[in-house]
Order: structure tokens, then C-alpha cells, then sequence
């Protein structure tokens, strides 16, 4: 084991850097009431510049999905901010935080969430609908997105109609068609076999490499992780370490090589804990 997997990772503090798409500034949470605190995340500091795609992963209880919660303001820190596209987000209002959400962020969950009664085209474009896009721009934007990402022949299917991994596409095209700041996923290959999970898994590495997409994805795979351009270790809701791919493409198998001697390090049983 080299030392860099057992040093903390260099954080940055302060407001959020030129290109900056996340800054998560010493965030801690804690759940309780006082005398009985459970602490999720203790003063975790990262950066996500503009067009990153980074992953996050952790072994059961480490405070990655706490930490995602607290990103895309289902939650709210106890200590610490949260920046987005410069933004503070950490205090908004209900009202400014629906309007963040809408204009600022994408989702791909591990279940698609696709509304059952609307085709992929109508999933789609409701996450342009909610911004007031009119429709024959909307249909446009739709179109293009879908060719890109390979989902034209799911745009006339219903979710019922799809594969799992064609839904997740379809999801993604959905997360991304707005123009976000950042698009989060929370394990989203958690529900796919092999196959489809490495079809998705191309589809962002797309949506990062040619579309421009700014992606933190939450995973317990490496395999998955592996896509990244950057990997965050969480363990006892402190940032443990990083691992970063490098500038040649071809050297995803080194690079996932070294996620593993990270999970390796950590307790790989831990990372399969329900």
C-alpha cells in the first residue's frame, strides 16, 4: 500500500474557484439531539471543477449518500457550504431552493423514475416543460440530446416498453437536456446486469466527453467508478483519499486497478453491505 492511500486528500477552502461547478466547503452533519449526536460527514472539502466527472464511493455507513443529500439540497448541513455554480445553497429558501433544483441540477437515480404514463419524449421534456421551454424548441433540444446519447428509438416507448437499461438512458438524456450545472447519480447502475450497466456507463462518459457534462456520481463499484475521471474515498464521513485516472483514456484498467487497492485497503466486504 503506497502512501497516497492513506493520506487525507488536499482540500480547498474559501470561496469557490474560477470554473468551479461544486465547491463542498468543510460540511459536517449530524443527526441527534445534543448529548446524543451521530455525526454522517465531519468536515468534508472538495472541489468538482467544471466539465469533472467524479466519483464518490465509501463502505456502508460512510456518509456518501448523507453527502450527495447534502449537495443536491434534499438535506441541509449542520456546519460548512455548499456552492454550486458559485452559488450558495446551503441556506436558500423553499421557494429558491425548487427554483435551484430546476434550473441547476440533473438526476439519474439507481430506478429510473420514469413517469409510467409518458412515452421517453414526454419524460424528457418535462424537465424543459418546468423551465418554461416552448414546446417546438423543447422538441428540438429532445431530439438532439437523443440521437446523441443513442435513445431515439425509446423516445415513442413507454418506460413499460423498456429495458432497464434503456429506461436509465432515457434518464439520463432527461438529467442532462436542461443544460445543468451539475448532473448527480446515485448508483446508477445499481439495478442494471453487465451489459446495460456498461452501455450506461459509456452514455456518460459521452455526456462528460463530448457533451460537456459536469457529473459526481455516488457508486459502491468500481467498475463503475472506473468511467470517472476522478475518485473520492468517504470512511466514517471524512474524505479518506482521491485516485485520479490520468490523461490517457487507455489507462482505465490501471486506474481501476488502484480503486481496488483502495477498497482493498478499506474492507472490500464493506463496500457490498446492504
Amino acid at each position: 500500500m503506497t502512501e497516497v492511500f492513506v493520506s487525507p486528500t488536499v482540500a480547498y477552502v474559501g470561496e469557490a474557484a474560477p470554473k468551479c461547478a461544486l465547491s463542498v466547503q468543510n460540511v459536517e452533519k449530524a443527526f441527534g439531539s445534543r448529548g446524543n449526536l451521530t455525526h454522517a460527514l465531519n468536515g468534508v472539502s472538495f472541489d468538482v471543477m467544471a466539465g469533472e466527472y467524479v466519483a464518490i464511493m465509501g463502505p456502508s455507513g460512510s456518509g456518501k449518500t448523507t453527502l450527495l443529500n447534502c449537495i443536491s439540497t434534499i438535506d441541509r448541513p449542520s456546519m460548512g457550504h455548499v456552492l454550486v455554480g458559485g452559488k450558495d445553497v446551503s441556506n436558500l429558501s423553499s421557494r429558491a431552493l425548487a427554483k435551484f433544483r430546476r434550473e441547476q441540477l440533473g438526476f439519474i437515480f439507481q430506478d429510473s423514475n420514469l413517469l409510467d404514463t409518458l412515452t421517453g419524449l414526454e419524460n424528457i421534456s418535462l424537465a424543459l416543460t418546468i423551465k418554461g421551454v416552448p414546446a417546438s424548441e423543447a422538441t428540438a433540444r429532445i431530439r438532439e440530446v437523443a440521437s446523441a446519447l443513442g435513445v431515439e428509438d425509446s423516445l415513442s416507448k413507454y418506460p413499460g416498453q423498456m429495458s432497464g437499461g434503456q429506461r436509465q438512458r432515457v434518464a439520463a438524456a432527461r438529467a442532462i437536456v436542461g443544460n445543468p450545472t451539475l448532473v448527480l447519480a446515485d448508483e446508477p447502475t445499481g439495478a442494471l446486469d453487465s451489459r446495460n450497466a456498461t452501455m450506461l456507463l459509456e452514455t456518460l462518459e459521452h455526456m462528460n466527453d463530448s457533451m460537456g457534462a459536469t457529473i459526481l456520481m455516488v457508486t459502491h463499484d468500481a467498475y463503475a467508478a472506473s468511467f470517472s475521471q476522478r475518485t473520492l474515498f468517504l470512511t466514517d464521513g471524512r474524505l479518506f483519499t482521491e485516485v485520479r485516472r490520468g490523461a490517457d483514456a487507455a489507462s482505465r484498467e490501471d486506474y481501476f486497478a488502484r480503486i481496488m487497492e483502495v477498497i482493498t485497503f478499506l474492507g472490500g466486504e464493506a463496500y457490498h453491505a446492504v
